[in-house]
């Protein structure tokens, strides 16, 4: 019987993770703006100066960032010699501006729990954590162009001022990681292409980009997609779905750059259960390693059932809110590879 209440909090937990929360979610009328984009509605500017408009930096006392309850790092460095800027997804699902309030204390604890949690997390102790909070847009504007196109500079314009506050003031040198998810990713896609990659100081400090949860094609000379488990100066991305689901709306070509995140290759093979290292829960802890195949098809990452006590209860066709979860000591680990295999121990 405690093995079944085990088995059955482990599901419970899973379906929390893998919510399809995803950039395709269309809210609720009454959850969306009643009016047309109004800059003078957009709230303050976050001003990077401040920790406040952090929500993870090395400086603050208070860190979302944390391992895995179950998870010891014998290689766990308390100061690395790395950075990592990390621009978090859309977790402004409800609300009535189109920009989120910078100060909404609420929904900021919530990008803390989730995403610095679940995600920014994997690059605890090998990486100083920067990841500023940002007027993000409502999940709305990604249906509703016309306003949506005006909120997404507001929150592009906040990520581009506080990449720049990191770049002349906690930088001092250092080489770095730029990683994001969703709308972090389009954000992050964005700075790339018109700051850092023309800048030479920039672009010859940058390391690796993680850019998952969008469809990203190769967008600028200087950064390919990775091609191997061990490269860097190149970038990532892929997206989660069900073995054989694709959604109706989604573009569908192989100029759409996707890595495996378990065998990181770019090929269609199947990766062997035994690679999959295990799956960061809500709970905080990693559970069921050898639990998932994948293999990469029409620039997404499709996966076999889950391998996991009843499984069948909680089938799911978009993991898009798990692109972090699903393979997080896999991303871990192959940093780590990356790094030692380029000189960065």
């Amino acid at each position: 019987m405690r093995y079944l209440i085990r088995n059955l909090l482990f599901i419970f937990l899973l379906i929390n993770v893998t919510a399809c929360k995803t950039y395709r979610l269309i809210p609720e009328k009454k959850d969306t703006p009643d009016h047309n984009f109004d800059i003078n509605l957009s709230g303050d500017t976050p001003n990077y100066t401040s920790l406040k408009y952090w929500v993870e930096h090395p400086e603050k006392e208070n860190h979302y960032a944390s391992l895995p309850k179950n998870y010891i790092d014998s290689t766990y460095k308390s100061e690395p010699i790395i950075d990592v800027f990390f621009v978090h997804p859309t977790l402004y699902f409800k609300g009535n501006t189109w920009n989120a309030d910078i100060n909404d204390k609420k929904l900021n604890k919530e990008i803390g729990n989730a995403a610095i949690k679940n995600q920014a997390s994997v690059y605890l102790g090998i990486a100083n954590i920067y990841a500023p909070h940002y007027r993000q847009m409502h999940i709305q504007s990604y249906y509703d162009l016309e306003n949506g196109l005006q909120a997404f500079e507001v929150a592009y314009l906040d990520v581009k001022n506080a990449f720049m506050y990191y770049w002349e003031n906690f930088n001092k040198g250092n080489k770095f990681i730029i990683a994001g998810h969703s709308q972090g990713t389009n954000h992050t896609e964005r700075l790339l292409k018109e700051i850092i990659l023309e800048n030479d100081s920039m672009r010859n400090r940058l390391l690796i980009s993680y850019l998952p949860g969008m469809p990203i094609k190769q967008f600028h000379k200087d950064l390919p997609p990775c091609s191997s488990p061990n490269q860097l100066n190149c970038f990532l991305s892929w997206r989660t779905l069900a073995e054989g689901y694709f959604p109706k709306d989604w573009e569908v070509s192989d100029s759409i750059s996707c890595v495996n995140p378990i065998s990181w290759q770019t090929d269609n093979l199947l990766s062997k259960k035994e690679e999959h290292l295990g799956i960061l829960f809500q709970n905080h802890k990693i559970h069921y390693p050898n639990s998932i195949e994948a293999y990469t098809n029409n620039g997404v990452v499709w996966i076999k059932p889950i391998k996991i006590p009843f499984a069948r209860f909680y089938k799911m066709k978009n993991y898009h809110i798990a692109d972090y979860n699903l393979y997080w000591i896999n991303i871990r680990n192959n940093l780590r590879y990356r790094l030692k295999e380029n000189g960065y121990n």
